[in-house]
């Protein structure tokens, strides 16, 4: 076997021997249940309101009767897009920072690289053996998403809500390997395991929380009157700088696609199949952009570090 392949399967492994991944893990799941359960809950509801409103009206002799809620079956699922941004972004720095420096602190990395292995090998087997945990954890989500949906919401969605699921999950796992190859960049550039995972999620919360909140603060308000009650309310508006300074999170990328995806955004279920997959393939690429650009410069550090030749 091939030594990346081996150096893949024993990260692979690894994975799910570490107690706080798995914890987080279970999390993970867990808040699917809970997300399913109140979205389903508040859709009967809804509907609940509605019946009794058209009810209502018919006995008061009422012609014309509002239409009824446009709920969508996804919509259930909206909050899987708040979990991914954030648990599923922890989950990758976890593995990101576990990757190389537990063996560079204890000196075990110096030896791999003593033995017939290449530091491009390594890498690259670390990598794909992380890559593969998110995307079995994802691919576990998705399916037990799916289910949860029968089982609880007693709603069985159609091929074309699949695709949309299974979509948001391949967007999913593109967001997840910007966090963990930015903490493998930063485990192979420092030498110490707090500090990586600290500035794993410092960056983490300036790109996921900080930056959006600037992009707010550079809205404009537009005043706008309400023809019933005359009441004045302020709407926000983007504006260029808002938009651009937006561009740099992948969060906010995140949360757009999730919206469109999932349809829970305003105005998604109108979005033609064209236009859908368009803003699926732009955002795929804004997200991947980053994550080939800290693997390119994990590698160029990696192969120039030469503090972990095995001194003889």
């Amino acid at each position: 076997m091939h030594p990346s392949l081996i150096i893949a399967r024993k990260e692979f492994r690894a994975a799910f021997r570490n107690r706080l991944f798995l914890t987080i893990t279970l999390l993970f799941l867990g808040l699917s249940i809970l997300s399913v359960y109140i979205g389903s809950t508040t859709k009967r509801a809804e509907m609940r309101i509605y019946n009794e409103t058209v009810t209502s009206l018919q006995a008061e002799g009422v012609a014309v009767i509002p239409p009824a809620p446009e709920i969508h079956t996804l919509t259930i699922l909206s909050n899987l897009t708040e979990y991914v941004a954030i648990v599923g972004a922890i989950l990758a720095v976890i593995l990101g920072y576990n990757a190389l420096i537990e063996e560079k602190e204890s000196g075990g990395l110096k030896l791999i690289l003593s033995r017939p292995v290449y530091r491009d090998q390594l890498l690259i087997g670390k990598l794909l053996g992380n890559t593969a945990v998110i995307a079995c954890l994802l691919g576990l989500v998705f399916v037990f998403n799916l289910v949860l949906l029968v089982v609880i919401g007693g709603i069985f969605p159609t091929f074309g809500e699949v695709v949309r699921l299974f979509t948001f999950t391949i967007m999913a796992l593109a967001y997840m390997l910007i966090f963990l190859s930015l903490a493998m960049l930063l485990s192979i550039r420092l030498n110490n395991a707090a500090t990586v995972f600290l500035i794993s999620l410092v960056v983490w919360v300036l790109l996921s929380f900080v930056v959006p909140q600037m992009a707010d603060a550079m809205m404009t308000n537009s005043s706008v009157v309400n023809s019933i009650s005359g009441v004045i309310n302020q709407i926000p508006q983007e504006t260029a700088v808002s938009q651009a300074i937006n561009y740099l999170s992948p969060t906010w990328h995140l949360r757009n696609i999730g919206g469109e995806l999932l349809q829970f955004a305003p105005g998604s279920g109108a979005i033609s199949a064209g236009t859908l997959v368009g803003h699926t393939l732009a955002v795929l690429l804004v997200l991947l952009a980053p994550t080939a650009l800290f693997i390119a410069a994990g590698f160029a550090v990696f192969q120039r570090n030469e503090t972990l030749v095995l001194e003889s």
